[in-house]
């Protein structure tokens, strides 16, 4: 089941693989995968608390200096 993620790094899953701008992640189980990606990537809030999002503006941010 697709679902929209709140992060705008977010991309898609694939075969169990989820894909953001950061990279790509494999996770043990859907249970994992569901606790992180719920928690984060699709949040409303807590997606700006994502170390992988944080490292991303931070590199954008260094980007365009």
């Amino acid at each position: 089941m697709p679902i929209k993620g709140m992060c705008p790094y977010y991309r898609y899953e694939k075969a169990g693989v989820t894909y953001c701008a950061c990279g790509s992640f494999h996770f043990p189980d859907r249970e994992a995968r569901r606790a992180v990606v719920y928690a984060y990537c699709a949040h409303p809030t807590n997606f700006a608390k994502c170390p992988f999002k944080c490292a991303m503006d931070d590199f954008y941010e260094r980007s365009l200096v």
